[in-house]
């Protein structure tokens, strides 16, 4: 895991990013913190959902439906839904659609996908980053 702390203003937004394959990972993780945001870094959702446990604040989850493990970025998803309901959620995926997706969990985007894209969904879910 990596961690990086960049505060903007008073308020620090923290993303979490679930993405196993790493230079996908480590791009889309610069580019958020090229505008601002506190990011942290996995690739599962088993990890992922240790850091939420742990109490990180976390404004948002990135995460990627296809990754190794047991779980599943849908399953990180569900999961986040249900035990932090605060928290944004943005889905990406290389190989489902957004339509064959259940549209509950939160907004998805397809890969590949401009960071650019990304971060529109993500000021959309955080209206004060």
């Amino acid at each position: 895991m990596i961690q990086a702390t960049v505060e903007k203003g008073a308020m620090r937004r923290t993303i979490l990013v679930a993405e196993d394959e790493i230079l996908v990972r480590l791009d889309i993780s610069d580019y958020f913190r090229s505008k601002g945001f506190s990011v942290l870094e996995v690739s599962n959702a088993e990890d992922a959902m240790r850091i939420l446990k742990s109490g990180e604040s976390i404004s948002l989850v990135f995460t990627d439906i296809r990754m190794p493990g047991a779980l599943d970025g849908l399953d990180l998803a569900r999961y986040v839904k249900k035990h932090h309901p605060d928290i944004g959620i943005l889905i990406t995926s290389g190989h489902a659609m957004p339509g064959d997706l259940p549209v509950d969990l939160g907004p998805v985007i397809g890969k590949p996908y401009l960071p650019e894209a990304v971060l529109a969904k993500v000021r959309k879910l955080l209206p004060d980053s």
